[in-house]
């Protein structure tokens, strides 16, 4: 069984905030496919065939206590995790195994449950934050201009999250090679390089 975990802060006080990408990812992806979430104490989750998806209800720096439920609840084997990164810039997005918790909390705390090496991670860039103290820009809300960057991010996400769901985390990695290559050999994912587009549109 696999496992998508998005990383954020329940309640809506903090629904459009840059700390919830995680969770802002995987409502994207539960609109694109009409799925609803099912409530827990511990997470909000959507479960497919072979693929649990959760949302925590356990506030970020707890996100551990509801990755060690739902391992236990579908003895997960591989496990992708998607979250904010300050080290990134506004939009961008990186994607690999293993690594360091580079300062954010939810990752921390995960790495209570699994060993660094076991996480797969989809990170996506909420910029520099400048003067601001990390928790303050974290917290706030997305603005309208950053909103513009992280759509077609979000999308993209979504995608590489249909890929892992229908094959494996090699294939996200070999799609997301070419994707930041733009150009396409891929299997057929429906992920297409920003090249593509431009080529579709006769830019």
């Amino acid at each position: 069984m696999k496992l998508i975990i998005g990383l954020g802060n329940p309640t809506k006080e903090y629904q459009d905030t840059r700390h919830n990408l995680g969770f802002i990812c995987l409502d994207s992806w539960a609109e694109k496919h009409n799925k609803r979430w099912t409530q827990t104490e511990e997470f909000d989750f959507v479960c497919l065939n072979d693929t649990a998806l959760i949302k925590p209800n356990t506030y970020m720096n707890r996100s551990g206590v509801a990755l060690k439920k739902a391992v236990l609840k579908w003895k997960i084997g591989e496990v992708l995790v998607i979250y904010d990164d300050l080290e990134l810039d506004i939009a961008e997005l990186r994607i690999r195994k293993g690594g360091g918790d580079g300062g954010h909390n939810g990752i921390k705390s995960l790495f209570t449950v699994l060993p660094p090496a076991e996480l797969k991670r989809i990170r996506i860039g909420i910029g520099k934050r400048n003067d601001a103290e990390a928790q303050d820009y974290v917290l706030a809300c997305i603005p309208a201009v950053d909103w513009e960057l992280l759509i077609p991010t979000i999308a993209n996400v979504t995608k590489f999250m249909d890929t892992f769901i229908k094959y494996d985390f090699d294939q996200v990695l070999n799609e997301y090679s070419i994707w930041k290559k733009s150009y396409s050999s891929a299997k057929g994912s429906g992920i297409i390089s920003p090249k593509e587009e431009n080529n579709d549109k006769g830019l």
